[in-house]
C-alpha cells in the first residue's frame, strides 16, 4: 500500500485532505466502484458502519485504505478519527494481467485478470 499526504493552504480557513491509495488490487474497478460510490460525502463512522455490514468482496480493500488514511491522519496530523468525513472515493483500472488458458488441440483462450486501484481522499475542516 502506498500512502500520499496532501496539505494545502494551511491557514485557518482550510481543508486538510489526507489521501492513501492501494494500487494493483485484484479485483475489477466496476465491482470495486459500485462499493466505493456509497461512501462519498459520508463520514468516517459512517463509512465504517456501511463498509462493515456490506456482504461484498471489494468491502475488504476498500476498508483497509479507509482505515489506512485514518490512521496516517491522526498520526501524522494529530486530527482524530471522529472529525473526519470522506471527500472522495475513487477506483480506477489498473493493468490487466494476461494469461492463457490451456484448451484442446494445443490451442491457448486469453484469460484477463483485472486490477484496479483504490484511493480515498479525507478531509478535516479546519
Amino acid at each position: 500500500m502506498k500512502f500520499i499526504f496532501k496539505n494545502r493552504d494551511l491557514d485557518l480557513t482550510s481543508t486538510i485532505r489526507i489521501r492513501a491509495v492501494a494500487k494493483h488490487v485484484r479485483m475489477s474497478s466496476n465491482k470495486a466502484r459500485r462499493v466505493a460510490h456509497l461512501l462519498r460525502n459520508s463520514t468516517y463512522i459512517q463509512a465504517l458502519a456501511i463498509l462493515t455490514f456490506m456482504d461484498y468482496r471489494a468491502c475488504e480493500p476498500i476498508y483497509k485504505v479507509l482505515v489506512s488514511a485514518a490512521e496516517n491522519a491522526y498520526s501524522f496530523m494529530g486530527i482524530h478519527k471522529c472529525y473526519l468525513a470522506v471527500l472522495a472515493a475513487e477506483v480506477n483500472e489498473g493493468p490487466i494481467l494476461k494469461r492463457f488458458r490451456p484448451r484442446a488441440r494445443g490451442r491457448g483462450y486469453p484469460i484477463q485478470k483485472s486490477t484496479c486501484h483504490i484511493s480515498i481522499t479525507l478531509f478535516y475542516e479546519t
